[in-house]
C-alpha cells in the first residue's frame, strides 16, 4: 500500500475510533460514580469463522475506544497482539469452537468455526434492519476478506472502518460523519460487490440543567433521529446513588414514533448532584443461526452443572425438533443469560444469544 495511502487511512481510522463509545451516554457531570469494578476490555470477535481462513479481531478498551498492543491467547494455542489499529490477524485451523482471552481477565469471545467450503460469490446474507449511529453491527454473508483491511466498505456514502472479520461475517462501524436515515451499504471484496440497505439512527441524550435535588422528580427527553418508527431504549443508570429512575436501575423505554420521535422517563432524587446514564438502541432479532446456537451450547453444557447445565439441555431440546421452536428457544435462553456464569461459560452462552436472537 502507497505509504499516502496507508497514512490518510489511519487518519480515518483515528477519527472513527475516536467516538466508537459503545452508544450514546448522557452525562450531567463530569465526574462519574465510581464502581467497585473496573470493567474488562471487550473483545470484538466473529461469531463464524472458517477453518484454515485468515480472520481479523479487535479489542475495545472499558470506553469503547480500540486498544493497542492488548495480548490475547487463543484456545488453540495461538498468541496474538493488537496493532496500531486496536486489530489481530489469526489463522483458526481446525473446525469447531474457539475462544479468545485476554490473559489477567475475564475478557473472553467465542466463535464457531466452520469446516472450508467451495467459495461462492461475494453476497450479503443477513444484517440488521436498523442499528445506532455509534455503535458497532454484524453483517453475514460470504466470500468476504478475512483479512479486515482488503474489504471495501462504504456506508451512506462514508467509508465504514471493519472493526473485525471472516470469510462468512464482518463487524462495521459506521464513520461519524454518515448521517442518520436510510443508508446504503456497499460492500466490495475480490473483485465483487455486494449493496444493501439499513436504517441509522441517532440517540439525542437530554441532561437536567444544574442536576437534581433530593426527593425531586425530573423528566430527562430522548430524541431519535433517523426514523418516525417508535424504537425501544435501553437504559442504564450510571450514578444509582444520586437518581433513582422509576423501574429500577436498567429499563427499556419506547419512543412515541412520528416526526418528533421521543420518549421520557421520569427521574428522582436521591440527593443533590449531577448524575450520568446511558441509552442504547435495543437490538431487533433477526433470523436465528440455529446450528451455530448449537455449537455454542453444547460446549457450555460440558462447562456447565446443576439447573444451568439443565436450562441448556431444555433450549437444545427445542432446537433440535424438526422445526426448531426459535420463539420457545428464546424465552428459555433469556432465562439462562440471567445467570451468574463467568470465564469461558459465560462468553459461550453469550456467542450462543447472538446466534439465536440472530446478531
Amino acid at each position: 500500500m502507497p505509504r499516502a495511502l496507508c497514512a490518510k487511512r489511519l487518519l480515518l481510522i483515528a477519527a472513527i475510533l475516536a467516538t466508537s463509545v459503545a452508544h450514546a451516554r448522557a452525562q450531567s457531570s463530569a465526574v462519574q460514580t465510581s464502581h467497585d469494578e473496573t470493567p474488562d476490555q471487550t473483545i470484538v470477535l466473529p461469531l463464524q469463522l472458517v477453518a484454515g481462513e485468515p480472520a481479523t479481531l479487535a479489542v475495545l478498551s472499558p470506553e469503547g475506544r480500540v486498544a493497542v498492543g492488548v495480548k490475547l491467547v487463543l484456545s488453540n494455542g495461538e498468541v496474538v497482539t493488537t496493532d496500531a489499529s486496536g486489530r489481530a490477524h489469526f489463522l483458526p485451523p481446525d473446525a469447531g469452537i474457539l475462544i479468545a482471552r485476554i490473559p489477567g481477565t475475564e475478557a473472553r469471545a467465542a466463535a464457531d468455526v466452520a469446516p472450508q467450503t467451495n467459495a461462492g460469490k461475494l453476497e450479503i446474507a443477513k444484517m440488521p434492519a436498523m442499528v445506532a449511529l455509534k455503535d458497532r453491527f454484524t453483517i453475514g454473508g460470504n466470500d468476504f476478506y478475512g483479512d479486515a483491511d482488503r474489504n471495501r466498505v462504504e456506508l451512506g456514502g462514508k467509508p465504514a472502518f471493519v472493526l473485525a472479520a471472516s470469510p462468512r461475517e464482518l463487524v462495521l462501524l459506521a464513520s461519524p460523519e454518515t448521517a442518520p436515515g436510510k443508508a446504503q451499504l456497499d460492500v466490495r471484496a475480490g473483485g465483487g460487490e455486494a449493496p444493501a440497505e439499513i436504517t441509522l439512527v441517532d440517540v439525542l441524550p437530554d441532561t437536567i440543567q444544574g442536576g437534581v435535588r433530593m426527593g425531586k422528580k425530573e423528566k430527562l427527553v430522548l430524541r431519535v433521529r433517523g426514523t418516525t418508527r417508535a424504537v425501544e431504549l435501553d437504559m442504564r443508570n450510571l450514578s444509582p446513588k444520586i437518581v433513582q429512575f422509576k423501574h429500577g436501575d436498567r429499563q427499556r423505554v419506547r419512543t412515541l414514533g412520528g416526526a418528533d420521535n421521543f420518549a421520557t422517563i421520569e427521574v428522582k432524587g436521591q440527593r443533590a448532584g449531577k448524575f450520568s446514564y446511558a441509552v442504547t438502541l435495543e437490538a431487533q432479532p433477526g433470523t436465528a443461526n440455529v446450528q451455530a446456537a448449537e455449537d455454542f451450547l453444547e460446549a457450555a453444557k460440558k462447562l456447565a452443572a446443576g439447573d444451568e447445565k439443565r436450562g441448556i439441555e431444555n433450549i437444545l431440546k427445542k432446537l433440535a425438533r424438526k422445526n426448531a421452536d426459535i420463539r420457545r428457544a428464546r424465552k428459555e435462553f433469556a432465562k439462562l443469560h440471567a445467570a451468574s456464569s463467568a470465564g469461558d461459560l459465560q462468553a459461550l452462552i453469550r456467542a450462543a444469544g447472538e446466534a439465536l436472537n440472530g446478531q
